[in-house]
C-alpha cells in the first residue's frame, strides 16, 4: 500500500526556512487583505464590536467600512496599517498576522506554556553539555567519578 504525503500536516522535526519571493511575487497586499478578512469571521465578536474596542484602545476612530476595506482583496489600496495588525490580533485574539509573518521569515512561533516548554528544553540541553564538559575536565584533571 502506497503512502500519501500530507502536505497540510506540520512536521515537527522539518526545519523552517524562509520563503524566498520570486521577482514580481513580492506583493503580499491580497494576502493580506484576505487575512484580515480570516481573522475578523474567526473572531468571536462582530465587526461593529471590532472597530469599538479597536477605537478604544488606540484613541483613534475605527469604523466597520474601515475593516471592511481592509478585508476586501479587491480594494488591495486600503490595507491595514502596520500598525494596526498588534491591535487587530489583540481584539479578535488571533495570532495570524504573527503566525503568517514568522512563516515567511522562516519561523515558528510559540505562546504561553509551548514557550516556556521550549525554553525549558533548551535550558536542559544546555545544562546536559555543561555537565559533560565538567566530567570531562574532571577526568582531565584526575579526578574521575
Amino acid at each position: 500500500m502506497r503512502r500519501v504525503k500530507d502536505d497540510l500536516t506540520l512536521d515537527i522535526f522539518e526545519v523552517p526556512v524562509p520563503v524566498v519571493p520570486t521577482p514580481g511575487s513580492g506583493n503580499y497586499a491580497s494576502q493580506v487583505s484576505e487575512l484580515v478578512g480570516v481573522v475578523l469571521k474567526e473572531c468571536p465578536v462582530d465587526r461593529y464590536e471590532i472597530a469599538a474596542q479597536m477605537s478604544r484602545l488606540s484613541g483613534d476612530d475605527v469604523s466597520k467600512h474601515m475593516l471592511d476595506a481592509w478585508s476586501s482583496p479587491g480594494r488591495a489600496d486600503h490595507n491595514i496599517p502596520f500598525y494596526r495588525i498588534p491591535l487587530l490580533e489583540e481584539v479578535c485574539q488571533s495570532h495570524a498576522f504573527t503566525d503568517w509573518l514568522v512563516h515567511l521569515r522562516g519561523g515558528r512561533v510559540a505562546y504561553g506554556r509551548e514557550a516556556l516548554a521550549a525554553e525549558y528544553g533548551k535550558l536542559s540541553r544546555v545544562q546536559e553539555r555543561v555537565n559533560a564538559d565538567l566530567r570531562r575536565l574532571k577526568k582531565l584533571m584526575g579526578e574521575e567519578q
